[in-house]
């Protein structure tokens, strides 16, 4: 399995913002992202910054309160302290960026195990989404895009009366019937405390933590 780097990182985030529609920039090294849908501000991103780096993170909070911060890491308590001398602070702190390798996969869509359920399915331009409804009303989704033979998969969510059913497993082998006919031969995806232990039955591996800060108020 290739390992986390700068072109890793901006894969995952290339392919995160092409799943939501957003518009993306570069500066120094780190790449970003216009949350038009949310804040209507820059999410930046870094892979394992360098105080010199996190400072320079840091001085574009100035630039506005509604910025965000994604630092990718395997050293998060420092990262933790560094935000605190550059005035950062945390906003979320349980994501975990995972892995996995597409060989192997079922190329197969799965066969929907309910009948009180139906599935609709999107893909065009290396990117997919699929939805599982029940009486017509959305209950799991999910969306991937394809970059770089890298399926970056997004937003996997299960309404809280569905869960424990299996829609999540699903939706994330549909999704993954999707991104291997564009090729992809791995997956990457940002999984919450609660999506971890899903993602590690479906054979994925934890890479770094991902850890989110905002400028302090």
């Amino acid at each position: 399995m290739r390992a986390l780097d700068d072109d890793l990182l901006e894969t995952w985030v290339r392919g995160w913002a092409q799943a939501r529609g957003y518009r993306m920039r570069r500066e120094g090294r780190f790449p970003a992202a216009l949350l038009h849908d949310r804040t209507n501000d820059w999410e930046y991103f870094a892979l394992e910054p360098s105080h010199d780096e996190f400072a320079a993170l840091a001085s574009s909070a100035r630039h506005s309160s509604s910025r965000l911060f994604t630092i990718v890491t395997t050293r998060a308590n420092e990262i933790y302290g560094a935000a605190t001398v550059y005035g950062l602070q945390v906003r979320s702190t349980d994501e975990v960026l995972m892995v996995a390798d597409m060989s192997g996969q079922d190329v197969e869509a799965p066969v929907q195990p309910w009948d009180d359920f139906s599935t609709e399915t999107s893909h065009a331009n290396n990117i997919g989404s699929v939805t599982v409804l029940s009486g017509g009303t959305p209950v799991a989704q999910g969306s991937v895009a394809v970059v770089n033979g890298y399926a970056v998969f997004d937003r996997i969510l299960t309404e809280p009366a569905f869960r424990r059913r299996g829609l999540g497993s699903y939706v994330m082998r549909a999704l993954t019937a999707v991104a291997l006919e564009d090729d992809a031969e791995a997956g990457l995806l940002v999984a919450s405390v609660d999506g971890q232990e899903l993602y590690r039955y479906l054979g994925w591996e934890s890479l770094a933590s991902v850890v989110m800060f905002e400028p302090r108020m």
